[in-house]
């Protein structure tokens, strides 16, 4: 159970050991990150993938439980009284869920190989999708950017995995040679430590349970509520039996995402609420993700 999980502890610990014996190259590290990191796991997910009907479906599904929960922390934190930074944060952090590290691990763990390719659709047409253009909109209404149109689709098209996504689209019509598709594996393959040891880096245990109160309430909205309701949404209407929809509902329950931390704190978010929501989240899902396999079972 700990398997899926203990290697994210540990390279949050190495980044933070870090810092304290060298310094802080976070920011350098998210840079790679975003330029190579994602654009190499987009184009070894999406090339070999076949895009159907039966994919436009679930995207759509997908998408819909993203913007409930969005609409959802949007909610509640109005109800809090948060300023308009901290909401953008807390809207963040409390939607958009580690549904790819995190998550296909936990399918791998728990339902197989066979089942990963819905976590796959999950994060990448459902969370990625939607943080880079939904979720750099209310990053940027956060912190008092301007939104437009015009910068969004340059921010979407401009950003490196969703420029790869368009290119590897395109790149399907051909046959590409074995070479890139290992390169962009070994790139993906970076994404998880690189990122996890960024944020170790940034990192502070003294301030770990700083606004506290806040970074709770993302966990449970992000957590609890939106996947309990989203679980009983499919007992009434569908069933559970079938693993795809329990693959759905782990995928639902993942912790914060760490690429919407990162985005968050490389946009001018809070990050002591980005920090502490994505590693308390960690350590909490595995109580919760415990409870939700053995529902399901």
């Amino acid at each position: 159970m700990l398997d899926p999980v203990l290697p994210i502890a540990m390279y949050l610990l190495f980044g933070y050991l870090y810092k304290v014996i060298f310094h802080d190259n976070s920011k350098q590290l998210i840079e790679f990150i975003i330029y190579f990191s994602l654009p190499g796991i987009v184009f070894s997910k999406i090339y070999p993938l076949n895009l159907d009907g039966t994919i436009l479906g679930l995207m759509i599904m997908f998408i819909g439980f993203i913007l409930f929960n969005l609409a959802l922390a949007y909610f509640i934190g109005r109800l809090m009284k948060l300023d308009r930074l901290t909401l953008a944060t807390f809207m963040i952090m409390a939607t958009f869920g580690n549904t790819s590290f995190i998550g296909l691990s936990y399918i791998d763990a728990f339902y197989g190989q066979d089942f990963i390719v819905y976590g796959i659709i999950y994060d990448i047409f459902g969370s990625f999708f939607l943080l880079v253009t939904l979720g750099m909109i209310v990053i940027n209404w956060g912190t008092g950017k301007k939104n437009d149109t015009k910068s969004i689709l340059k921010s979407l098209v401009l950003f490196p995995p969703s420029l790869m996504f368009f290119l590897t689209i395109f790149a399907k019509n051909f046959e590409v040679p074995n070479f890139l598709l290992l390169t962009s594996e070994t790139l993906g393959s970076t994404l998880v430590p690189l990122a996890m040891v960024a944020i170790g880096m940034k990192l502070e245990l003294k301030n770990i349970f700083v606004k506290f109160h806040i970074v709770t309430m993302a966990m449970c909205i992000k957590m609890l509520i939106v996947p309990i309701l989203v679980l009983i949404g499919f007992q009434i209407f569908y069933g559970i039996d079938e693993t795809w929809v329990k693959v759905t509902i782990i995928e639902v329950a993942m912790p914060p995402m760490t690429m919407a931390t990162v985005l968050a704190i490389k946009g001018g978010l809070d990050e002591k609420i980005a920090i502490n929501s994505l590693v308390l989240g960690v350590l909490l899902s595995l109580l919760t993700i415990s409870m939700y396999v053995n529902y399901l079972a």
